[in-house]
């Protein structure tokens, strides 16, 4: 075997150096802020990432897309409505109101970051069935189950015919009792309807690698410290926040305890299911 020479095989080690080291990096970071970041502060740090995504606006590069392959199938096939009210939380940009409305159904949606709704306010300019709210998932539990609220006159004009969560907004929301009380929530706002569910997913085992071993050695430090450490799937992502990961195991359970069936689950191009009533489940 010919041996290369010295400045080649000194870029290859400057290669691993340098990855190694964003590795060591990307890992510690997220160690930090999962255990040292008051959870309250994580959905803020999240919002400002999200101030910046201005490809989701109208005119953006992801807005002019319109729905995605994995999104146009479901929604055009059963046990989606051809017509009829629709809400749809953490509506972003407008990227899927604009189809919507183009289809005629009478849209609510919401979001909470100030900048991505400007641009879903935008949209609903133009068509008259559309609304948009200032509003949260928390928003929608709160006027769920108070009837009070931001989403309260829009949720008290009756009832919807499917529901849509936004692109992967289900991965924001961070523990199992706030999953499982949106959907529950999304369930007496559509007792009969429909639901699109986009997350990010996870293995349910997964082999060990280098930078395992580093996060648990932070792990062990810190829990040796007092920190209590974050759950197994939450994890920090630099362009995205703070995110949940799902086992698809969690989706099906999640689904039977809001009192839905997974009528499917994909886990390609994007981790996606749609969600029916049980017809048995009592209302919860």
């Amino acid at each position: 075997m010919t041996r290369l020479p010295l400045w080649v095989r000194a870029l290859q080690w400057t290669d691993r150096l340098a990855w190694y080291a964003y590795r060591t990096e990307e890992v510690t970071r997220d160690a930090l802020l999962l255990t040292f970041l008051r959870p309250e502060l994580r959905a803020e740090l999240t919002a400002q990432l999200y101030d910046k995504q201005v490809a989701y606006l109208p005119g953006g590069a992801t807005h002019q897309k319109g729905l995605f392959e994995w999104e146009e199938s479901a929604l055009s096939t059963h046990p989606f409505p051809k017509q009829g009210r629709i809400l749809l939380g953490a509506a972003g940009g407008g990227r899927e109101l604009r189809v919507l409305c183009e289809r005629g159904f009478e849209v609510v949606a919401f979001e909470p970051n100030d900048t991505l709704r400007a641009g879903a306010e935008k949209v609903a300019r133009h068509h008259p069935k559309a609304q948009v709210v200032a509003a949260s998932y928390e928003d929608l539990v709160r006027a769920a189950n108070e009837k009070t609220g931001l989403l309260a006159d829009a949720l008290g004009a009756g009832h919807f015919d499917a529901v849509i969560l936004g692109w992967g907004s289900l991965t924001h929301v961070l523990s199992r009792a706030e999953q499982l009380a949106l959907l529950k929530a999304v369930r007496r706002s559509a007792p009969k309807g429909a639901v699109l569910i986009s997350f990010f997913l996870r293995p349910a085992t997964s082999a060990k690698g280098k930078s395992d071993r580093l996060r648990d050695t932070l792990s062990w430090l810190f829990s040796a410290m007092g920190k209590t450490q974050p759950a197994e799937g939450l994890a920090y992502e630099m362009n995205n926040g703070f995110v949940y990961s799902f086992t698809e195991d969690e989706i099906f359970e999640l689904a039977m305890d809001a009192g839905y069936e997974v009528f499917r689950l994909q886990a390609w191009p994007f981790p996606h299911a749609v969600l029916v009533p049980l017809a048995t489940a009592a209302e919860a």
